[in-house]
């Protein structure tokens, strides 16, 4: 993860506040950011998914500061219909 000048400083800043490396301190701030890729990564969407088993399988990521993270259900179905198209 490549971090803005600013959030380099600051990244640097609680390095030396803790007592840590500045690539541990970089690890600790995406941590969260390889988690979620990992776990959707993992997430198998077959075609045509009724909506209680696309409720199912789905998963929410709630990010202090970003906010929530979701698939909805009608995103999917544009998607659907796209592969139909094509």
């Amino acid at each position: 993860m490549k971090l803005s000048r600013a959030d380099a400083i600051k990244a640097q800043e609680l390095a030396d506040k803790y007592g840590i490396e500045i690539g541990e301190m970089k690890n600790i701030i995406s941590a969260p950011y390889d988690f979620i890729q990992k776990i959707t990564k993992e997430l198998v969407f077959e075609d045509n998914l009724s909506k209680e088993d696309f409720d199912k399988m789905k998963t929410n990521f709630n990010i202090p500061g970003i906010g929530k993270l979701y698939a909805s259900n009608y995103l999917y179905n544009e998607i659907q219909k796209k592969k139909k198209k094509n």
